[in-house]
């Protein structure tokens, strides 16, 4: 009885961890697209490969790897994008962050790897992807935008490299582009990256992500540098329509309502004025007058003669 007790609760274990998902790393490929380093999302972005903080292997939701006062819950998230172009490859992280706070400019910026901070830290491999000796980390803050990092290959990337960075209502945004040697920025090309966020306090700091130095590099996530991305141009917008103009006075409305109404009444016609007769026509009438005068003097002789 009691080995077949045994046995019920060994299968039900097995069946138990058989029935839990395995993450494996994420791996994608990243497009090819030359974003603008401002720390503003560019659409081309969502059009490549992008992973969250958690999303990687060996990681806990809502738990760092290590913590400077031993405490290592955080509440803190995090999502990385990924671009490349013939010079670059573009980082662009979105942090989600209940409070942001800086850990003082002096220290920040008078220290070599002021990782205590709030900050964003990647990590890559690009040649023996088996060998994390050959390893990047490079770094920003979201306060005084300083780059920083180490490893064997930052003292050769570091001089060309950039990044920004910009408070958001959820926290901040840091993006990079990472001078890599251009014999790595070659489509099919294939890069191991890890993310991790350091989060400040009043209490002090918790790192949480993952890192790419000694330990199990299997399981880091891979990049493969793919074929461009094409961003539709916008399209222009409709030309205005005017409004129309509208005579609101004949119905009442508008200002015009208040004012006196003015009716337009047709003045007359003018009487045509008489043209005084002048030239040929006077002529006329002056030998008419001497006609008729003539004629009364013969009748006025007639009328002697007979008396």
């Amino acid at each position: 009885m009691f080995k077949k007790v045994l046995a019920a609760i060994i299968v039900s274990v097995m069946l138990l961890v058989l029935a839990v998902p395995v993450l494996a790393a994420p791996e994608g490929t990243v497009g090819k697209f030359s974003p603008t380093l401002d720390a503003i999302k560019d659409p081309a972005y969502d059009q490549s490969f992008s992973f969250g903080m958690f999303d990687q292997e060996d990681m806990t939701k809502g738990e760092g790897f290590y913590s400077t006062f031993g405490d290592t819950a955080t509440s803190m998230d995090a999502k990385i994008y990924y671009l490349w172009d013939d010079k670059y490859l573009y980082a662009f992280i979105e942090v989600i962050m209940n409070n942001v706070t800086d850990a003082g400019k002096d220290f920040v910026l008078d220290s070599d790897n002021p990782w205590e901070s709030d900050c964003v830290e990647l990590w890559f491999l690009w040649d023996d992807l088996d060998d994390s000796a050959e390893r990047l980390k490079i770094s920003t803050d979201p306060f005084h935008n300083k780059l920083w990092g180490d490893g064997p290959l930052f003292d050769d990337v570091a001089p060309n490299s950039s990044a920004a960075t910009t408070f958001t209502d959820k926290g901040y945004n840091a993006e990079f582009q990472i001078a890599i040697p251009p014999a790595f920025l070659k489509e099919g090309v294939q890069i191991k990256a890890t993310l991790q966020i350091n989060d400040h306090s009043a209490d002090g700091t918790i790192a949480v992500g993952r890192q790419i130095q000694g330990g199990d590099i299997d399981s880091i996530a891979i990049l493969t540098l793919g074929a461009p991305i094409t961003i539709a141009a916008p399209e222009p917008e409709p030309e205005p329509v005017p409004e129309p103009v509208v005579d609101d006075t004949a119905s009442g409305g508008g200002e015009a309502a208040d004012a006196e109404i003015v009716v337009a009444v047709p003045l007359p016609a003018p009487v045509p004025e008489t043209t005084p007769k002048t030239g040929d026509q006077t002529i006329w009438l002056i030998l008419g007058l001497f006609a008729a005068a003539g004629l009364g003097v013969s009748v006025y002789k007639l009328d002697r003669k007979k008396i």
